[in-house]
């Protein structure tokens, strides 16, 4: 069976896509009430923040042979993710639109395809996972809108499996901390702690160990804005529940290790010129505490740390809330 050219567009057309050090997936399905045509896709994915949305482009091809007659959608555009790679096995929230062109053996259009559904991911280690997705698709000829769509238009249920790898050097909220070989034994609190924020900081000191939890704020669970916003509210003080909103809290803080003081809030983004996506707050000693996959845990900026280097790369800014 020879191998189909537009498959070979797929791969050459998504290969262009800046995948940023994200999530790339590929999947293969069938569109069971489109004339179950078989799909391809291949996706890029990036949180947004530390909130609960990601979002990433898509390529999509649909393919579909009857009876000697071809019809084909091409297409990209973009899909928003919930809740998706918020634990090793876990549902998330689907919907996307992508533009493109829908062939026949006698014509080509316009098109736009519209996806709703949700999938459900398993994810044994922090850079590859495998998933099955269900989607509701309409394919809009002409387009005029889902509200609207025209007589030819095609609608159904779709399903599909992938697989999903994180590829780069970009930072995941989701896995925030590095795996890796390490050469230094793992850091330990700061035998003195000093500046007016010491109080707060043994406070987050206390919480080392605990167990990462999405949106948690609670001794039961944090992740990192959730750690930095309680640790300051055990002293009276009140903090934006956002890491991107933690990051306009305080005086602004040059990002070099001999302006930080104890207390300080530290900001990481995934990728250069990019939002924060990671927070974390400075205990001393080139040490600070966050919230990563594995729980609240301390890390180094150390560019001769494995891990400490990695985070280096990525601290941008640091805010003050303490003077």
């Amino acid at each position: 069976m020879r191998p189909r050219i537009e498959l070979f567009l797929l791969i050459a057309g998504v290969s262009a896509l800046p995948a940023q050090g994200r999530d790339v997936d590929l999947r293969y399905g069938r569109w069971y009430q489109g004339n179950r045509s078989k799909s391809y896709e291949l996706r890029t994915d990036a949180p947004l923040g530390d909130g609960m949305f990601s979002l990433g482009l898509a390529a999509q091809l649909l393919i579909h042979d009857s009876l000697g007659r071809h019809h084909a959608f091409y297409g990209a555009g973009w899909q928003l993710h919930a809740l998706r790679h918020r634990s090793p096995l876990g549902p998330y929230g689907i919907a996307g639109v992508s533009l493109g062109i829908s062939t026949d053996t006698t014509s080509q259009e316009l098109a736009v395809l519209w996806t709703l559904g949700v999938g459900a991911e398993w994810r044994p280690i922090p850079w590859a996972a495998v998933g099955v997705e269900t989607v509701y698709r309409l394919q809009d000829v002409g387009p005029r809108g889902f509200w609207r769509p025209a007589p030819n238009s095609r609608d159904g249920i779709a399903a599909s499996i992938g697989v999903s790898l994180t590829v780069g050097t970009a930072m995941d909220r989701r896995w925030a901390s590095r795996s890796g070989a390490r050469n230094t034994p793992p850091p330990q609190p700061p035998s003195v702690i000093t500046g007016n924020a010491a109080d707060i900081v043994r406070t987050a000191l206390d919480a080392l160990g605990t167990p990462y939890l999405w949106g948690g704020t609670a001794a039961n669970g944090f992740d990192c804005s959730g750690l930095v916003q309680w640790s300051y509210s055990q002293h009276g003080i009140r903090l934006p529940r956002m890491s991107r909103d933690q990051a306009r809290s305080g005086s602004e803080v040059p990002p070099v290790i001999e302006a930080l003081q104890p207390g300080d809030i530290l900001l990481f983004s995934a990728q250069p010129a990019g939002g924060v996506t990671h927070v974390g707050m400075y205990v001393g000693e080139q040490k600070f505490i966050h919230s990563s996959n594995t729980g609240v845990k301390l890390s180094r900026l150390e560019v001769q740390d494995p891990e400490g280097s990695w985070w280096v790369a990525r601290w941008v800014g640091a805010r003050r809330v303490v003077q």
